[in-house]
């Protein structure tokens, strides 16, 4: 599978124009570097005593996706509000060949012209995450959901990344087991009631839940309730990775998308201690 990015550039420092809108790059740019395994300047949660812990999952699975990716394409971070002409910031008016396309925080007449272009060089999927209420419209989205169900392109909006789970497609699921990302998963060891390893076997896009992973090893899970160890271990290493996911209340999940992804992590490690503690009965003759 051939992934294609499109995102922000690095902000402009100069004062804003006129008419203008503009894009940051900080959440893109988390995303970029986790799948393309750059993260040492990016999770720096244990400064000094940071053991390399993401090294040892090629091993596992693959964690550097720079082959499946076919081109990065970063935006102007300020671009004039109306755009004439939103095939102007592409190579020859047309997108490199891909099968997913992700859009990170994407000016929205870019979005709108966005499926076309996607068909045109025989893309299957759309991918828009939302990681801040005013990024994409709900006017916006279901225009670009009207235009990609014509065109036969799946295509998901979560809100955030790391809510999205498998069920909107057969492409989109598959883009999200090939690369390993989407809604957290863990799966632990335990010996002695003490977590002694655990495994990512889904992360988050931006690449935090291989920080919450590798902080709950050690913990007690016999001495310790799921409520407690999400409470003072979850939370305390999901928020200093950190997420930047946005605080503002967004209408619609009824939350901040900071909070949703706090919650996906705490189901996460709940999922994974649960598996150990209560694990499913064989069906019988299997």
């Amino acid at each position: 599978m051939k992934l294609l990015i499109i995102a922000p550039q690095e902000p402009v420092k100069t004062p804003k124009k006129d008419f203008t809108v503009r894009f940051d790059n900080l959440f893109s740019e988390r995303v970029i570097r986790h799948l393309t395994n750059e993260y040492k300047d990016l999770c720096n949660g244990c400064g000094n005593d940071c053991n390399f812990c993401r090294d040892r999952f090629p091993l596992l699975y693959p964690v550097d996706f720079k082959e499946k990716i076919v081109d990065i394409i970063r935006l102007p971070s300020e671009m004039l509000y109306y755009l004439d002409d939103p095939r102007e910031f592409f190579p020859g008016r047309k997108l490199p060949v891909h099968d997913v396309l992700l859009a990170i925080n994407v000016h929205e007449e870019l979005m709108m012209a966005l499926p076309e272009m996607i068909a045109e060089v025989g893309g299957k999927a759309l991918v828009a995450p939302g990681e801040d209420p005013r990024w994409l419209g709900k006017w916006m989205r279901g225009e670009v959901k009207k235009r990609c169900k014509k065109l036969k392109i799946e295509v998901s909006f979560p809100k955030p990344f790391c809510a999205m789970k498998e069920g909107e497609g057969p492409v989109l699921d598959e883009f999200m087991r090939e690369f390993r990302i989407g809604r957290p998963g863990i799966k632990i060891d335990v010996v002695d009631g003490v977590i002694t390893d655990a495994i990512v076997t889904s992360s988050a896009p931006c690449g935090c839940t291989y920080y919450v992973a590798h902080n709950i090893i050690g913990t007690n899970i016999d001495e310790n309730s799921i409520e407690k160890i999400n409470t003072e271990i979850t939370a305390k290493y999901w928020h200093s990775y950190p997420c930047v996911a946005s605080m503002d209340m967004d209408a619609d999940v009824g939350d901040t998308l900071l909070h949703i992804g706090g919650f996906m992590h705490y189901e996460g490690v709940e999922k994974a201690i649960k598996a150990v503690k209560e694990p499913e009965e064989p069906e019988l003759g299997k």
